[in-house]
């Protein structure tokens, strides 16, 4: 079932399920990027869950070509944009009343709201400007805690036993790791393709009107 971002919050999902709806949101918005678009609306109303069970795939309806001059900037704007979307959805305050030097000069006074996991990660990105996206910041995360508990595991085992195995499969979190999946990559690349095409096609009018207007030129010449 499709549903608005809008709509689903208003749902009132527990915290797990908006974490991994964020992740599945800044997975989404960092393979746009990597195609050399951007996102240009981060109304909850102009983005759209194509499947809430699954959470995804996630369709950014705003979506424009970036020069690539700005591309760093432009990617930075979305990643803060993604972001304040989380802090305003925690704290339960509106888009539109959320203030971004408010927030930058009090983000202390938001912490109680936010998960406790991913305080550190909307502190970089609201107070100094990190561009790194949500999905790389949990799988991160998820990553030493499985190291940590690896080792941990292994500095048991060779007490009791000397045996040293360690964690061969664990799931990090209940979150987990989530790849772009097959209909996202489809969903995205048609959208490429079929704006490329009509750009080809906006520039190939004007150009056959120029050769038409040369060729009646060129007739009237040699009428003439």
């Amino acid at each position: 079932m499709k549903v608005n971002l809008k709509s689903y919050l208003d749902s009132a999902p527990d915290v797990s399920s908006k974490q991994k709806l964020f992740y599945n949101m800044s997975k989404t918005m960092e393979y746009i990027h990597s195609k050399d678009y951007s996102i240009s609306n981060f109304n909850p109303k102009e983005i759209e869950i194509l499947d809430v069970e699954k959470l995804g795939p996630i369709q950014y309806n705003m979506v424009s070509r970036i020069p690539k001059e700005i591309k760093q900037d432009v990617v930075a704007n979305n990643i803060y944009n993604l972001s304040f979307v989380q802090i305003s959805t925690y704290s339960n305050i509106n888009l539109n009343d959320l203030k971004p030097t408010f927030l930058k000069e009090n983000f202390s006074s938001f912490e109680q709201f936010l998960p406790e996991d991913d305080v550190p990660y909307l502190r970089g990105v609201i107070e100094r400007g990190s561009t790194i996206y949500y999905y790389q910041y949990v799988d991160e995360k998820n990553k030493r805690q499985i190291e940590m508990l690896n080792n941990q595991v292994g500095q048991n085992n060779e007490m009791t036993n000397g045996s040293g195995y360690g964690i061969q499969k664990t799931k990090a979190t209940a979150i987990g790791k989530a790849m772009v999946d097959k209909e996202t990559r489809k969903l995205y690349d048609k959208l490429v393709s079929n704006r490329e095409s009509a750009f080809v096609s906006f520039l190939l009018f004007p150009l056959s009107l120029i050769i038409l207007t040369g060729i009646l030129l060129l007739i009237l010449v040699v009428i003439s």
